[in-house]
């Protein structure tokens, strides 16, 4: 029910039980006792929105993820070094949550601080890493209706699966202006070992910036650079006393959100 409201501001019983093939009874129920605890609002004419409270819990889960720890102090080496923003992404239904990510004054209110923002996978540096190293988060990624986002957004399935077996073989991928005009970014997947022996991808760590400043004269230091923060990450997660399936969980739903212009993937 919680996944209906990923894709609509309001419901009503009547929606929610025709979404879900129940009866409007049980979708009253089920409606008034989320309400009750906390995690819906009720709007008014018997319809209900998604209350603060699930936001609470969004950051709470993203600050408990033993892969945030680990990649925190990365993180803030990588931003101190490049002096450009840097982010930490992880798989939501073919989408990229951004759960951690520092900037610098200097980049302007087109690089906000904001967390927890979602990206579609396909036109993003971020999900193109996890995709090439993973193949559920491929399938949940391709799975999502792909719009491009600007004249440069790569849509074609063919070119993607291209994209990701380069990006696969090199251990990076960029994305350049596919998400928002004048800005790209670069990105590499942090791995952990796989039961195969191969490493799994459970995030990613990207950069991101006006084009010109990560793909141009400085773009072979800033690959070199977010790969090898990307591989320490990865060590620090593997040391972690921490269980490490709760860092590698990703799951998938219906419901996708509406992307909405924001800082560049």
């Amino acid at each position: 029910m919680l996944d209906c409201f990923a894709v609509h501001h309001e419901l009503g019983a009547t929606q929610v039980a025709r979404e879900l093939g129940v009866a409007k009874s049980t979708a009253c129920r089920m409606l008034s006792a989320l309400a009750a605890g906390g995690l819906l609002d009720r709007a008014g004419g018997g319809r209900y929105r998604l209350s603060l409270r699930m936001f609470e819990l969004g950051v709470l889960a993203a600050e408990r993820m033993p892969v945030r720890d680990a990649a925190r102090p990365v993180l803030i080496e990588l931003q101190q070094q490049l002096r450009e923003m840097v982010q930490l992404g992880v798989p939501v239904a073919g989408h990229v949550a951004y759960i951690d990510r520092y900037g610098h004054a200097g980049l302007g209110l087109q690089l906000s601080g904001e967390v927890l923002h979602r990206v579609p996978g396909y036109s993003s540096s971020s999900g193109r890493a996890l995709a090439a190293f993973d193949d559920r988060i491929l399938a949940d990624t391709l799975a999502v209706p792909r719009r491009k986002h600007t004249p440069f957004t790569i849509t074609d399935p063919e070119r993607l699966h291209r994209i990701l077996r380069t990006a696969r073989a090199a251990g990076w991928v960029s994305t350049r202006e596919e998400f928002t005009r004048g800005f790209s970014s670069v990105a590499a997947p942090v791995l952990v070992p796989a039961p195969d022996g191969g490493g799994r991808a459970v995030a990613a760590i990207s950069v991101a910036g006006p084009t010109a400043r990560i793909l141009g004269l400085r773009r072979d230091f800033i690959v070199a650079s977010v790969c090898r923060a990307a591989r320490r990450a990865g060590t620090l997660l593997a040391q972690a006393p921490e269980d490490l399936g709760h860092a590698t969980q990703h799951r998938t739903h219906p419901h996708h959100p509406r992307g909405q212009p924001g800082p560049p993937a």
